[in-house]
């Protein structure tokens, strides 16, 4: 669940799937390939230097509750009606970073139509309901720069004064802005709202997404989008490197992050993720969803099959099993999902 979904209404949301048993999380994997990489990349300098290792998760799945997997509780906050806060919760809402991957947001306001949406839906959300009353919600959005309030006392509703507007490089100017960072260790209810405090201080933010298991638990790291490129490379050039808690942090760029992930995919060192999930951009959902029973993926293959393969192609050269120019004779996939 995104960080979108989870401040969507609790009936907006969909019910978690059911999860095999018993799996080890995708973390682990992660953390010894990761360590592996640093440690043979490391300068002699550097080893010499007393360091703080970065947090490791030691959470496991709840497999008997799934939805326990995810530990944030908006409720844990303390009720205010800081104009100021309700505004940029809105926004955020309604932002060019959250709107377009926010399905519920964008079927509700009909996308680019810029459908009014009821103020009252919105103060329902698990984030909103820490902001009472409902009059000081109404009263902050009236002096909104982004949104347009509108409607009779207690019927309010809510939109953009600017629609949104899609762009072919809008995504890839996102994703230039957006930096990896792991170390944060286990999920607490707070985790979300502590690390976007933490982040606050190194430039505007637009979005911060925990990263988790397909059962939903965190992962100890997180993609922070900034508000464009140069803040992005600004926060990564920050010497010395922000730490948390006292530990080390691992930070990179996402395209970097995606560029080692394949990497090492392709070495064989780490497993590809198979389940590939759903993903909501502008009205189009992408992916086949995740693993069914049994820990199969949407083609009937297990967790290992992977392996087998690759032990195939080590043994066959890695010739291409279908022909042509790397895909149903095509012009190839690319250089795989990260």
């Amino acid at each position: 669940m995104s960080e979108a979904e989870a401040s969507k209404p609790v009936e907006a949301v969909q019910p978690e799937a059911d999860v095999p048993t018993t799996q080890p999380t995708e973390e682990k994997v992660e953390e010894k390939t990761e360590q592996k990489a640093e440690e043979s990349t490391a300068k002699p300098e550097e080893k010499s230097e007393e360091k703080k290792e970065i947090l490791k998760t030691t959470a496991k799945h709840d497999d008997a509750n799934p939805r326990n997997n995810r530990k944030f509780d908006p409720s844990t906050r303390e009720v205010t009606d800081d104009p100021e806060a309700i505004r940029k919760q809105v926004e955020f809402y309604f932002g060019d970073w959250n709107f377009p991957q926010d399905k519920f947001m964008w079927e509700s306001c009909g996308g680019s139509e810029n459908k009014p949406m009821k103020v009252k839906t919105i103060h329902s959300f698990k984030r909103m309901r820490t902001f009472q009353p409902y009059s000081a919600v109404i009263a902050a959005l009236k002096d909104s720069k982004f949104l347009e309030l509108s409607g009779e006392e207690g019927e309010e509703v809510v939109k953009r004064k600017t629609p949104y507007q899609p762009m072919n490089a809008s995504k890839a100017k996102v994703e230039a802005a957006t930096v990896y960072v792991k170390g944060f260790g286990d999920e607490a209810p707070n985790t979300q709202f502590d690390l976007e405090s933490f982040f606050a201080q190194f430039g505007e933010v637009k979005g911060l997404k925990l990263r988790r298991t397909n059962e939903g638990l965190f992962k100890g790291s997180v993609f922070v989008t900034f508000a464009d490129e140069d803040e992005a490379n600004k926060f990564l050039k920050i010497d010395p490197k922000p730490k948390w808690k006292d530990h080390d942090l691992k930070i990179m760029s996402k395209r970097a992050y995606c560029d080692e992930k394949n990497d090492l995919i392709r070495q064989g060192k780490i497993e590809p993720n198979q389940s590939n999930p759903r993903k909501f951009y502008e009205g189009r959902e992408t992916g086949k969803g995740g693993r069914g029973r049994g820990g199969k993926d949407s083609r009937g293959r297990g967790q290992d099959d992977w392996k087998q393969r690759r032990e195939n192609d080590q043994k066959n050269g890695f010739k291409d099993r279908r022909g042509g120019r790397g895909g149903r004779g095509g012009r190839g996939r690319g250089r795989g999902r990260g």
